[in-house]
């Protein structure tokens, strides 16, 4: 009688185990998801905020101050883990300039985003 108890104590047991060892698995991958969207989170944040100063010194100057700009963006920049390019173009009528935020460890482009201006002052 007693060995069936501890026999069956011991079931009991390893069943308990098994289950908070699965319970665990299942809340670590919880964790490190939501540590994934809240990196993805900032990363956005931060792309927002630096295409807005981007957008916000391109009207302010125009493409043809891309010293200007990229002396004011990158004198204020100061995200270590981030980086960012400025390509600009123009036609007839507009210029335009793109910014890109990478996420420099992975190389990853985070935000893209084009600004357009009209070349001519509108009165």
């Amino acid at each position: 009688m007693q060995k069936s108890k501890s026999a069956l104590f011991l079931m009991e047991l390893i069943i308990v185990i098994l289950f908070f060892a699965l319970t665990s698995a299942v809340c670590m991958r919880v964790f490190i998801k939501a540590h994934d969207v809240a990196h993805e989170t900032e990363s956005a944040n931060y792309a927002v905020l630096w295409a807005d100063n981007a957008a916000e010194c391109f009207y302010e100057f125009g493409g043809s101050s891309r010293d200007m700009i990229e002396t004011t963006l990158s004198s204020a920049f100061n995200l270590p883990d981030y980086s960012y390019s400025l390509d600009f173009s123009s036609d007839e009528t507009f210029e335009y300039m793109t910014f890109k935020f990478f996420y420099t460890p992975k190389s990853e482009e985070v935000y893209a985003y084009t600004f357009k201006r009209h070349k001519k002052e509108v009165s």
